[in-house]
């Protein structure tokens, strides 16, 4: 997404995010100054924040060579170039631009991180590009009285009326972003507790009042400024007051035209098409991924109303630019991405093939190589290191043997079979290891246990033993369903004890069985004298 659309749905940043993001663009700006390029278009709808955390800069539709020709201006056929919001005080006044001028529009960017708006707004382009010449912002605490005081001091020196007062680069300011990140002190000078006294700053660097930091240092520029700009607002009347008379004496208004799409026609053809809609056209060409001589982006864009006789710009490419292939190997897929994306190349075709000599996930191969020349925007074909096959694992558990054997076959895995007595159907697996829906390698051994029915024991035999001790036995190690009956036939045993037993001793029993021991009744103190009067026979 871009940094427009976080902000939208987000709100204002923390001081830390704001800051990494504000040092990643000035680093980005800090290139293109040292290649002689001014952005002059810096906000949030041109910053994108990536799915990794890296921030890109885009659309340099309307930079400028530094030191160029007058056409370095910010205006054009009575245009300004760039984003009202954004502008800095030297492009709304139509003059000359440098690096200076993105710090600024940079300054901007940050202050609306932290506050989560911007620092100017207005109903018209010209009252925003007056405040951002004449007027303070908001002080930035009083909208987010978290900002520390270091990275409110970044903030204001990049916002300083007078470029002189600037950073006189972006990477001086992105130096300055890491040291607030680091915990380090910021070249940018931070206001004392009483708001008026001026911390010690760095050896060479400039001390700026915070005054200073909305207001230029030699007052004689302060006047000027404002004959300046009192001077064009009173043209800008009389030209208003001109146009509506000419429209009442004379009548009819400027005749409102739909600019239409000429973006992927080529130079010639876009022209004709403008011209004939009423249009005059300025052409501007820049190194682009389309064919040489096509048009790849138009300013009205297409079915926008525009004053008919105005102006369209047409950006033209002069082809894609020869660049030099980065070295991937060792990288992911996704670093792979930012790496050529940074290069203006593209990830082209990606092969997984197993490659136990190099890290799972990691690029090992790549064509064209690493250090060949290709067109811009050229597809890079890559090989990543991709994991041993494997294959899933069969659920079993309730199946035949047979039947899983044939399903842990078909995996292409290999079975193994333990056999275990169980409550289940004779047959049935009842368990399995490796668990289903788990992976393995193709040839590996699932083991199965299969169930081989209840376990049969023999009955023991517990005549003559205490009738409780007996129950216990049977139900605790045969797991047998235990009830005592009292004997009613005659008993050598003695009270208390088992006389006879159900199943006899010796007869096959299972788990969940029942059993009856038949106990000898009377006084447990006679055993004796009940074993006397067993024996007496009787005629």
């Amino acid at each position: 997404p871009s940094l427009a659309e976080v902000l939208s749905s987000d709100g204002r940043l923390t001081p830390e995010r704001a800051a990494e993001i504000g040092a990643d663009v000035a680093q980005a700006l800090e290139r293109a100054h040292t290649a002689g390029i001014v952005h002059r278009d810096i906000k949030p709808g041109n910053i994108m924040l990536t799915s990794t955390g890296q921030t890109k800069v885009t659309d340099f539709g309307i930079a400028r060579a530094i030191g160029g020709d007058a056409d370095q201006t910010m205006t054009q056929t009575g245009m300004v170039i760039g984003t009202a919001a954004y502008l800095s005080p030297e492009q709304a006044q139509g003059q000359p631009v440098d690096a200076r001028s993105d710090v600024y529009s940079l300054g901007v960017v940050l202050y609306e991180m932290l506050a989560g708006r911007a620092p100017f707004t207005g109903e018209t382009p010209l009252s925003i590009a007056y405040k951002h010449v004449r007027e303070q912002p908001e002080p930035l605490t009083s909208l987010n009285p978290d900002v520390p005081r270091e990275l409110l001091a970044v903030v204001n020196k990049a916002l300083a009326k007078n470029p002189d007062n600037r950073y006189l680069h972006a990477g001086e300011l992105a130096e300055d972003l890491k040291r607030f990140l680091a915990g380090q002190t910021v070249l940018a000078t931070p206001m004392l507790a009483d708001e008026t006294a001026i911390a010690p700053v760095a050896t060479g660097t400039q001390v700026v009042q915070q005054t200073d930091i909305y207001e230029d240092q030699e007052p004689e520029k302060n006047r000027a400024a404002a004959y300046v700009i009192g001077a064009l607002l009173i043209l800008g009347l009389f030209g208003l007051l001109a146009y509506f008379l000419a429209n009442s004496l004379f009548g009819g208004d400027v005749t409102q035209v739909e600019v239409p799409r000429v973006v992927g026609m080529d130079e010639d053809a876009a022209i004709d098409k403008l011209e004939d809609a009423g249009f005059t056209v300025n052409v501007d060409t820049k190194e682009n991924k389309k064919d040489e001589g096509t048009v790849f982006k138009q300013d009205p864009a297409a079915g926008e109303e525009a004053d008919e006789g105005s102006e369209v710009t047409i950006l033209v490419s002069e082809g894609p630019a020869d660049v030099e292939v980065p070295d991937l190997e060792g990288s992911t897929e996704d670093e792979a991405k930012d790496i050529l994306e940074d290069a203006g190349l593209k990830l082209g075709k990606v092969t997984p093939e197993e490659n136990e000599d190099v890290e799972e996930g990691t690029i090992f191969d790549q064509d064209p190589s690493a250090d060949s020349i290709v067109p811009a925007g050229a597809k890079i074909d890559v090989t990543v290191a991709a994991p041993p096959e494997t294959t899933e694992v069969p659920t079993v558990i309730g199946f035949s043997q047979e039947d899983a054997e044939a399903a842990i076959a078909a995996a292409d895995l290999q079975s193994e079979a333990v056999f275990e007595a169980s409550d289940q159907e004779v047959g049935t697996v009842i368990s399995q290891d490796p668990a289903g829906g788990s992976q393995a390698s193709p040839g590996d051994v699932v083991r199965i246990t299969v169930s081989e029915g209840q376990e049969t024991q023999e009955m023991p035999n517990v005549i003559g033993q205490d009738a409780d001790e007996a129950q216990a036995l049977l139900e605790d190690d045969y797991g047998l369903i235990v009830t005592q009956q009292e004997e009613t036939e005659a008993c050598a045993q003695s009270p208390g004890t088992v006389c006879r037993q159900e199943p006899d001793a010796g007869t096959p029993v299972e788990e969940g069985d029942s059993a009856v021991l038949y106990v000898m009744p009377g006084d447990a103190s006679l055993p004796l004298l009940w074993a006397w009067l067993a024996r007496i026979p009787f005629a």
